[in-house]
């Protein structure tokens, strides 16, 4: 029996174009591959970045697409509707990195206590932490209300973690100031939650920017010593050493903190583009910053504690997170591609309430009252 499946998909080099590609799964599949009815994911402005540096990164070599067109991946849950692999059952849910689809077919070898890698051809080359799907069945943490937490924050948590790391080790550079850019995405909400409880013993102030729209919910989250529009950014003690990172990838505010900082800019982190429209701008930048690339930074942490004890910190820090925000996130639906098409639309034009935390139900319909 076929089953009929879609792909969201954009353009590659205009972001703006989107369609929906139809395609047909069979019933009948080959040996270890099993097939995931999507069931939902969340939408952040990291999945933004993933489109704008999907070249660049490789992010569009996994769930790979018509000529032209790429899907951009999402964090998110799906259940196995067929297996040809004897460890892996019908009805089992496993959490990881899906497309932007009702549907993935994937490949496995081996499957652990906790889960299985995908071990496609066009993915063995790719980042494992990419390719590894939990079996929520056997991982204590998901729960019907976990699930949605955990898809919306536990990725870009993972970077977060990891960007904090880094600053300890280096004692966050000597610097009095740590300006985070795009204060109010979720990643940028993750570190400063973290920043914060060093900043008394490493006496620094930690200061988000932010659309003056959004000035209000970030001065309200009481993580930041201060909050600064983009358009105040001459505002700043710029003879403070300072360290910047930065969600957005706006030219010209890098610009500006470049100029204002001069010398005193001591570590200038890249790690998002949400403004993606506005990545070039006509002056040259004096300065270039160092990309933080995630899976590096796992690999060395798991070189440094082994994997176990990775995952043992992360679980530890990511408790008191979601201990410190659960209460106060606002989970907003959206059900099928229509839906889905409207909420890229807006998260790609910066038209998104950052109050709002973005849950997609792909193979569902909105009912109706």
């Amino acid at each position: 029996m076929a089953i009929n499946a879609f792909d969201f998909v954009v353009k590659i080099d205009d972001l703006q174009q989107t369609k929906l590609v139809e395609k047909v799964y069979s019933d009948e599949l080959s040996s270890n591959e099993v097939l995931l009815k999507i069931d939902k994911f969340s939408f952040t402005s990291n999945n933004i970045t993933y489109g704008v540096v999907g070249d660049k990164m490789n992010y569009w070599k996994f769930f790979p697409t018509e000529y032209g067109f790429g899907i951009i991946p999402a964090w998110g849950l799906a259940d196995v509707v067929i297996s040809n692999h004897p460890d892996v059952q019908v009805g089992q849910r496993f959490y990881g990195y899906y497309p932007m689809s009702s549907h993935l077919l994937v490949t496995i070898n081996y499957v652990s206590n906790n889960g299985f890698v995908d071990n496609s051809v066009h993915r063995q080359a790719l980042p494992l932490i990419y390719n590894f799907y939990t079996n929520t069945n056997l991982d204590p943490t998901f729960t019907p209300k976990t699930e949605n937490l955990i898809s919306i924050f536990r990725p870009l948590f993972v970077t977060s973690f990891l960007i904090d790391y880094h600053l300890s080790e280096q004692n966050f550079y000597k610097s009095s100031q740590i300006l985070i850019t795009s204060a109010s995405s979720k990643t940028a909400q993750a570190l400063a939650c973290l920043l914060a409880r060093h900043k008394k013993k490493n006496a620094f102030n930690l200061i988000g920017l932010t659309s003056k729209k959004n000035v209000k919910f970030v001065r309200e989250l009481g993580w930041y010593d201060q909050t600064i529009s983009y358009d105040s950014v001459a505002e700043l003690n710029y003879d403070e050493k300072s360290v910047v990172i930065d969600f957005a990838g706006n030219h010209n505010t890098q610009f500006q903190l470049q100029i204002l900082l001069s010398e005193n800019l001591v570590y200038n982190c890249l790690v998002g583009l949400v403004d993606w429209k506005n990545l070039k701008g006509e002056s040259s930048l004096p300065k270039k910053g160092e990309f933080f690339f995630a899976p590096a930074h796992v690999a060395k942490c798991q070189k440094e504690w082994g994997v176990s004890g990775f995952q043992q910190r992360i679980g530890i820090a990511w408790q008191q997170f979601m201990d410190a925000i659960h209460s106060t996130i606002s989970i907003k639906e959206y059900f099928g591609a229509q839906e889905l098409q409207k909420l890229y639309s807006d998260m790609l034009n910066g038209d998104i309430d950052p109050n709002n935390s973005n849950i997609v139900y792909i193979n569902k319909t909105r009912k109706r009252s």
